[in-house]
């Protein structure tokens, strides 16, 4: 799937060279502005099976995403949710080969550059593929907040499991520094009304567990 992914870009690239006389580059409208752009690969709330091995027990795997038109370069973070560290890495291309331990869960971002303009692109997880795992933790779960303009708000969260067996959330939520436990051991996966202060910064964290009680944890900060 990758290399496929790769040879359409390449023949895109292709297509799009020839036909002019002129070395200038083709105008921008003026914008000078970052395009948006997406992650391709690895797959997001997958196992990732197409690492090359780097002994036994880490993989070597080539990151993806498509182009931020007038991005210079690309900001990589990877996560490894089982121990937390982080790791920060760049490219001025759309790709980037990175050694991982196998048998791991990762989140990873790409942040476009261009001047002292940014744009950041979704989260994605998967695994590294290792030794077979009898049960997986769940990813961490995706929250979305909404501005009901009552002075309220929405708050949304999905999360997957490579098992399927999701059973529950513990859902905090509260300013920064004065979180609350509002939903314990609960099956839903909102909020509908959650009554806000204009200016004042508030988190939501989400604890998602499955029936192994594999646990994972995510955070989002908001403002209206």
């Amino acid at each position: 799937m990758k290399t496929a992914i790769k040879l359409f870009i390449g023949l895109i690239l292709l297509s799009s060279c020839g036909g002019s006389d002129s070395d200038s580059p083709e105008p921008n409208n003026g914008t000078n502005e970052l395009g948006d752009f997406n992650l391709i690969f690895p797959d997001n709330n997958l196992v990732c099976t197409e690492g090359t091995d780097v002994g036994t027990s880490e993989t070597a795997i080539e990151f993806l995403w498509s182009t931020a038109e007038n991005a210079t370069s690309y900001e990589i973070q990877i996560t490894n949710q089982d121990s937390g560290n982080v790791i920060n890495t760049s490219s001025t291309t759309t790709e980037k080969t990175v050694t991982l331990p196998k048998n791991t869960q990762f989140s990873w971002t790409v942040t476009a550059i261009f001047g002292d303009q940014s744009k950041k692109s979704e989260q994605w997880n998967f695994y590294s593929e290792g030794i077979a795992v009898e049960n997986y933790a769940p990813f961490p779960a995706n929250i979305t907040v909404e501005d009901n303009n009552d002075n309220t708000v929405k708050i949304s969260w999905t999360a997957e499991d490579l098992d399927n067996d999701l059973k529950n959330y513990d859902v905090y939520v509260g300013e920064s520094n004065n979180m609350e436990l509002l939903l314990e051991s609960t099956e839903d996966t909102s909020i509908n009304s959650y009554a806000i202060t204009s200016g004042t910064e508030y988190t939501v964290k989400v604890i998602s567990r499955d029936n192994n009680n594999n646990t994972s944890s995510s955070l989002k900060t908001f403002e209206y």
